[in-house]
């Protein structure tokens, strides 16, 4: 269904200006009267008409200047002109071609003629605007630095742009379908979004098949559109792998930055072990055999406690994150809860709760380790001289409604929340707007980078969750990372 187009009719004498709007609009047209250049000048610049009708002969400006000035005007210069005209004589012909009309009528003008000639150019100039939208749209399709791929709904290629193409094994013979270059449970994932109805599906991310780099990672966007009586897929191929790397590259600096906030109570604990184990070594020496064994296992204890104190730190820096598994997240929120126990000191009283068979969700065991650490560290500086820290599981139903942190809309559904709970100074209203901010900090300088609370919304957001935040000045603040339960593990 194409618009109403619009007519303007030009003419210094009334009864022509409406003789003209009679014979045009039962063409269906919408038809624009001036009386004057000056006025014609005004509304082809506001409304921008399909087509001028334009008399040559009228006073102060007349229709050869009209003509000239539209064609100076690089918004208008493109629209149809027919000149309206008395003079039959070719050199009036002539002024008029060299001032930019593209038709004349003579005047007095037959209506049929008219009517047709209209018709005519209000066709040619659409044609003309839907060539132009698709030179414009081609250009921006070719010059994209993104692949750009338009395929049936099945995945079969209808056009790709030289920037897909760039991102290809060149000595490689491309696949006609796009889903032979996705693995396969992206590949499904693509074609379930792609004519999922009344939905825009986020971007998924995938390892490009048959790429040209060794390890290729893009983020793939669809949507449907229109395409010569059919729906087709718009399919948008981002490089993200720099971008990946280089969040990988900060994630471990963040990691880094955790343990430098954690290495102060580790090593005041592990000194505390050692000198418990280079006690109990020379009593046994001063002593002999008497009480031997229970000096022995106390050793014992303390070089174990040690160690798998130690041993938790270098598996938390070394830890690279990326891999997505189903699991339960009990076991993960346990293990830093243990770690934090042993490092806070013992003016934090660490308490731990979660219920039995939780749900499971899909996510990375160490972006979860680095999500519940940040808090912990967040919750532990809002008590200076020590306190409570609750770090508390439940399984919960979200129906809507949920006021969630930095504008996001949870998904309804069943979700699993790890929540960290302190009561100290809470959070003040002014600083709220920028909490979550990259590089924003309250602490001093030195004592922190300002990417704790950056890092977690990131990661929670990567695991398809939504975080939310209860805080009060003086009373404390407790902030709940919500996790999506994997439907498929609950089957």
């Amino acid at each position: 269904m194409y618009p109403i187009s619009t007519v303007l009719a030009v003419d210094d004498e009334p009864k022509a200006l409406l003789l003209l709007r009679n014979l045009i609009e039962p063409e269906g047209c919408r038809v624009l009267l001036a009386t004057s250049g000056a006025q014609a000048l005004e509304l082809a610049a506001r409304e921008q008409p399909d087509v001028v009708l334009l008399d040559i002969m009228m006073p102060e400006m007349d229709g050869f200047e009209v003509c000239r000035r539209l064609r100076e005007d690089p918004v208008l210069a493109q629209i149809p002109i027919l000149m309206l005209t008395a003079l039959d004589d070719r050199e009036s012909r002539l002024r008029g071609l060299e001032t930019g009309a593209d038709d004349f009528v003579s005047k007095p003008f037959d209506s049929i003629e008219l009517r047709t000639r209209v018709r005519t150019i209000i066709r040619l100039n659409r044609f003309r605007r839907l060539f132009e939208q698709r030179a414009r749209f081609e250009a921006a399709v070719t010059h994209s630095p993104d692949g750009v791929v338009l395929a049936e709904l099945d995945g079969t290629i209808i056009h790709r742009n030289p920037a897909f193409a760039g991102l290809l094994e060149a000595a490689e013979p491309a696949p006609s379908n796009l889903f032979a270059h996705l693995p396969a449970d992206i590949a499904a994932q693509a074609r379930a979004d792609s004519i999922a109805p009344h939905t825009r599906p986020g971007p998924l991310e995938a390892s490009l098949l048959g790429a040209k780099k060794t390890v290729l990672t893009v983020e793939v966007s669809a949507g449907l559109i229109p395409w010569e009586g059919r729906s087709i897929v718009l399919y948008t191929i981002r490089d993200i792998t720099e971008r990946k790397t280089l969040e990988q590259q900060l994630l471990r600096s963040q990691r880094i930055e955790l343990l430098g906030q954690l290495a102060g109570g580790a090593i005041h604990d592990v000194n505390n072990i050692l000198g418990v184990i280079s006690g109990c070594a020379q009593l046994i020496e001063m002593k002999g055999e008497k009480d031997r064994q229970l000096h022995l296992g106390q050793i014992t204890s303390g070089a174990l406690r040690a160690g798998s104190m130690l041993r938790q730190l270098l598996m938390f820096a070394r830890g690279d994150g990326g891999e997505f598994v189903t699991a339960s997240l009990t076991g993960v929120a346990e293990e830093v809860a243990q770690m934090v126990k042993e490092t806070f000191g013992k003016q934090y009283a660490v308490e731990f709760v979660a219920p039995a068979d939780l749900p499971r969700v899909r996510a990375d065991p160490t972006q979860i380790h680095q999500i519940i650490l940040n808090l912990c560290v967040n919750a532990r500086d809002a008590m200076p001289d020590g306190g409570k820290l609750t770090i508390a599981m439940e399984a919960r139903p979200i129906a809507g409604g949920i006021k969630a942190i930095m504008g996001d809309t949870p998904a309804p559904g069943q979700y699993v929340v790890i929540s960290v709970r302190d009561y100290g100074t809470g959070i003040p209203p002014e600083v709220l707007p920028r909490l979550f901010d990259p590089f924003f900090t309250t602490k001093p300088k030195g004592k922190g980078t300002g990417l704790g609370l950056a890092t977690v919304i990131r990661l929670v957001r990567l695991h398809q969750g939504f975080v939310t935040l209860e805080t009060e000045v003086g009373k404390g603040t407790c902030f709940s990372c919500h996790f999506p339960v994997d439907p498929a593990a609950a089957v």
